[in-house]
Parts: C-alpha cells; sequence; structure tokens
C-alpha cells in the first residue's frame, strides 16, 4: 500500500475505534451511576462492554502509526505494541462472549445459573489471552500487515515474499481458535432461542428440577430477561461474520 493510502485507512480505522471507545465509556458510566452491578445479570453484560471498550481503544491505536516511517524505532515500536493489543483484546472479547454463551446455555437448557463461576470467567478471559498475544512478541512476528499491524503474512512489506511462521502463527493463535468458538456460539445462540420459544409458546415450562410450573406471564418475564443479554453475543457474532 501507499503511504497515502495506508493513512487513510488507518485514519478511518483508528476515529472508529475512538467513536466506539467513547460509547463504551458512557454506556459504563451508566452501569456505574445507576448501580445495575450489583445483579449479576448486568454485570455480565457489563464485562462485555469493558471488553469491547479495550478492543476499541487497541484500535484507536492505529493512530500512532499515521504518517508511518520503517527507519523511525519510534513507529516500530508502536506497532508491536499495537499488534498486541489488538490480538490480546480481541481475545478477551471472544472469551467474555464464549461465556456469556455458555452462561445463558447452561441457564436456559439445563436451568443451572452458574454465577459462583464468575471468577472463573473473569480471570480466564483477562489472563490466558495474555500468553497467546506473547508468543507474537517472542517469535517476532508483529508487524504491518497491509494498513495496520498485527501478525506478519510477509516479510518487510513486500507481499510477495511470504512469511510463513506468520501465515501458521495467524491461523493457529487466532484464526482457527475464534472460528471454532464462533461456530460453538452460534450453535449454542440456535439452541437456546428453539428452547425459549418452545417453553413459552408450550403449556409447561419448569425453571428447576422439582419446581411448580410457571403460568404465560412468569415465562414472559423470563424471556424479558434473557433475550437482552443474548443479544451481546448476537450482535458480536454478526460482526465477526460480516465485518
Amino acid at each position: 500500500l501507499s503511504l497515502e493510502l495506508r493513512n487513510q485507512v488507518l485514519l478511518a480505522s483508528g476515529t472508529t475505534g475512538i467513536f466506539s471507545f467513547l460509547c463504551c465509556v458512557v454506556a459504563v458510566s451508566m452501569v456505574i451511576a445507576l448501580r445495575l452491578y450489583i445483579h449479576f445479570i448486568y454485570r455480565l453484560a457489563m464485562y462485555q462492554v469493558l471488553a469491547s471498550l479495550f478492543f476499541s481503544m487497541s484500535i484507536g491505536l492505529a493512530l500512532m502509526l499515521y504518517d508511518y516511517n520503517e527507519d523511525s524505532l519510534y513507529y516500530e515500536a508502536s506497532c508491536k505494541m499495537t499488534a498486541f493489543f489488538i490480538l490480546y483484546s480481541a481475545w478477551v472479547k471472544i472469551l467474555f462472549t464464549i461465556w456469556l454463551t455458555f452462561h445463558l446455555f447452561s441457564y436456559v437448557v439445563f436451568f443451572k445459573n452458574l454465577k459462583r463461576l464468575e471468577w472463573l470467567y473473569i480471570s480466564s478471559s483477562v489472563l490466558s489471552p495474555l500468553l497467546i498475544a506473547c508468543i507474537p512478541l517472542i517469535t517476532k512476528s508483529y508487524g504491518f500487515v497491509g494498513a495496520w499491524c498485527f501478525i506478519r503474512s510477509w516479510n518487510d512489506d513486500c507481499a510477495t515474499e511470504k512469511y510463513t511462521e506468520g501465515i501458521v502463527e495467524q491461523f493457529v493463535l487466532f484464526y482457527g481458535p475464534a472460528i471454532l468458538m464462533v461456530g460453538l456460539c452460534v450453535v449454542a445462540i440456535v439452541t437456546m432461542l428453539s428452547v425459549l420459544l418452545y417453553r413459552h409458546y408450550s403449556h409447561v415450562s419448569y425453571v428447576d428440577q422439582g419446581t411448580p410450573l410457571l403460568d404465560r406471564d412468569q415465562r414472559k418475564e423470563i424471556i424479558k430477561q434473557l433475550l437482552p443479554l443474548l443479544a451481546y453475543p448476537i450482535i458480536y457474532l454478526l460482526i465477526l461474520i460480516f465485518p
């Protein structure tokens, strides 16, 4: 890419990232101001928003690479830092989406409320991506890929010289597992929606083994509580599949 075209792409993506970051800040501020975080369901939603906030901030870092000069140590360090945070924050977002989907699936299908696993949701989503993001640092695979920084697909800035190790790392560290997890989330979401619709229109519905049947109004109330949370993984998966 020419420097002019690269700057245009960086400006567009960086500006979008900053705008998304500000929207997430407003959303988190509202949750805190209204003290919604005291409810576990809203905390799950807030974790999703915080993950989006961090990812948006990582995309916004691309503005530091405007007018990139390949001979400058500052730009080289900035590129590696940006690539590290993009890979790390993308995995944080994916894992929080996986855990939210898993939690909803357990509740909707098996009537299990796993709020006691909140510490596992947070620790695994925040710490395990650090290990993944550090691997390209060790192998020195971070660099420019077209207009932005990520794991390199080619040597230097020449698209004709493929960087095999980088391509393998892209698939092993991100695209392969991400596609698998997205597929599992899609199956889980379709299953949950089917179960919710079946229980909504059927004459019987249980919230736990041995409990009385729920009447129609109670079933509607449960669906109203669950559908907003289902929107988070659905919207995120749509963005991943149709960028």
